[in-house]
């Protein structure tokens, strides 16, 4: 049971892009499947044990405040704050400040989702964060808020979907999913002045902690989150859910993962050489279309390579991070939808001009040693006896018998 968090839940937008399926119903109440959106997000918050909730309404609140009744009695607090003019999307957050506990989940009302809430919450208490963000891979990163974590989850930039993402410095991979987890000192912190109308949880208070080298963090997550907002959305999701993908994603249950070495497997990488820049890539073709073939069979994808040359000083992490991101760019537009790498800094041996000698040791995370893929296993909830690893080497069918997966050679699959 998850204690001493409140929740705030915004739907105070008017759903435009909606209208002519939704009507005059509020898009966070119009049914999907049977079921409205508010309701669908209330029920998954009473099964974590959420005790405090606070809604934010503004376009027919008076709806709302009806709907609503029935479901005061399933939480010991149940709040709903009616703007008497559009605040924006967190707005409401500095007028309802008192309430807060210190920290709190905050969840935009159009989004379907499942996922394991104590993970979440477990992530962000774990690693001190003071923002954390819930991330995944987004098909749309043109006109999207996206993030940029170097190290894996440590947010260092933002790019906003108000951007022109013709100047990205980088292809950034990771979208601002919608949920996030707010310290309560940082909301009395950064307030809005008379000249921010209407702010944004990400083009305000994330933005300026950013810049303030506040803490945020990612949690990127392969369960299901997604913005019902348009029509072709909609529609993806109403199809998910009579498939019973939402809650087949949840951490709450063993996933079942598909594992992949990055260099000779996706792209080509000739002996005793590194890729050390994203114009280096040269795509496998023929190996990501057949584990394309073969992905729809698990439920979480992930890259594991091994990096040594990070600790040779040769690669930097914002390199790194631009080459993993375009692999997985490219490779999703090839209906190989991968959802997060995970990579190896270190190297054993000493010795060599400029390196880093922090990273050189011999190190459990290493393959052929199976520490990526427990790290994976732990935060995932991934299931090893299930899952299977595809790689090109001796090293990595090591790496896989070590932790308990099976193991094919790309050039057997």
């Amino acid at each position: 049971m998850i204690k001493n968090i409140s929740v705030v839940i915004a739907i105070g937008g008017i759903g435009s892009r909606l209208k002519k399926i939704t009507g005059d119903i509020p898009k966070p109440l119009f049914p999907v499947e049977g079921i409205p959106t508010l309701t669908r997000t209330l029920i998954e918050l009473k099964s974590y044990g959420f005790k405090k909730i606070i809604v934010t309404t503004c376009f027919k609140k008076e709806i709302f405040k009806e709907y609503l009744k029935k479901f005061t009695i399933d939480f010991d607090e149940f709040f709903i704050y009616e703007e008497n003019e559009p605040l924006g999307e967190c707005g409401a957050l500095w007028e309802i400040l008192p309430k807060l506990e210190s920290q709190t989940l905050f969840i935009n009302g159009d989004l379907i989702f499942s996922i394991n809430f104590e993970k979440l919450v477990n992530f962000h208490k774990r690693i001190n964060s003071d923002i954390t963000l819930v991330t995944h891979p987004s098909s749309h990163p043109e006109d999207s808020d996206m993030i940029s974590c170097p190290n894996g989850s440590f947010v260092e930039n933002l790019f906003h979907k108000s951007r022109n993402s013709n100047e990205d410095k980088i292809q950034p991979l990771l979208g601002n999913a919608g949920i996030s987890i707010l310290e309560k000192s940082i909301i009395n912190e950064f307030r809005p002045n008379k000249d921010q109308l209407k702010p944004s949880l990400f083009g305000f208070l994330v933005d300026i902690a950013l810049k303030n080298k506040k803490r945020i963090y990612s949690y990127n997550t392969s369960e299901y989150i997604k913005d019902m907002g348009t029509p072709n959305r909609l529609r993806q999701v109403e199809k998910d859910i009579s498939n019973n993908i939402l809650r087949k994603k949840n951490y709450s249950n063993f996933q079942k993962a598909l594992f992949i070495d990055r260099d000779n497997t996706l792209i080509k990488c000739d002996p005793k050489s590194y890729i050390l820049s994203s114009r280096n890539i040269q795509f496998l073709d023929e190996n990501i279309n057949k584990l394309a073939k073969i992905s729809d069979s698990f439920s979480i994808i992930a890259i594991v390579t091994n990096q040594p040359q990070i600790s040779m000083n040769k690669l930097s992490l914002e390199q790194l991070e631009d080459i993993n991101n375009k692999i997985i760019i490219y490779c999703r537009s090839k209906s190989l939808l991968i959802d997060t790498v995970i990579w190896c800094p270190h190297h054993p041996h000493k010795g060599f001009e400029s390196e880093n000698e922090l990273l050189k040791t011999d190190c459990f995370c290493r393959k052929p040693n199976p520490g990526m893929l427990l790290e994976l296993s732990y935060q995932r909830n991934i299931d090893l006896n299930s899952s299977l690893f595809v790689g090109d080497s001796f090293v990595d069918m090591q790496a896989a018998n070590s932790a308990g997966c099976d193991f094919k050679n790309i050039i057997d699959l």
